[in-house]
């Protein structure tokens, strides 16, 4: 970080670049109770808010080799699977 006096002798960074935010995704054992609920057809609900899951392709089973995400209407929370794998 640089940092400068401006006029007014205040401090002011310079060239202090922010990163981009990460989107949430779920833990690891969040996410593979999700996608078994998912590839068994159980219906889904976010297991950190009990929000509604959207699913992305919607065909039910997905064409193979896919990768199908799972997204949180309500906190933005992901995972993500390929069909037809594992």
């Amino acid at each position: 970080m640089t940092a400068a006096k401006d006029d007014g002798g205040n401090v002011v960074s310079i060239g202090v670049e922010m990163r981009k935010p990460r989107p949430a995704s779920y833990n690891p054992a969040q996410a593979l109770n999700l996608i078994a609920n998912d590839r068994n057809g159980t219906p889904l609900s976010c297991p950190s808010c009990s929000g509604s899951i959207e699913r992305d392709p919607l065909e039910v089973p997905p064409p193979p080799r896919c990768q199908v995400t799972l997204r949180c209407t309500n906190c933005g929370r992901f995972a993500k699977y390929i069909a037809g794998a594992a």
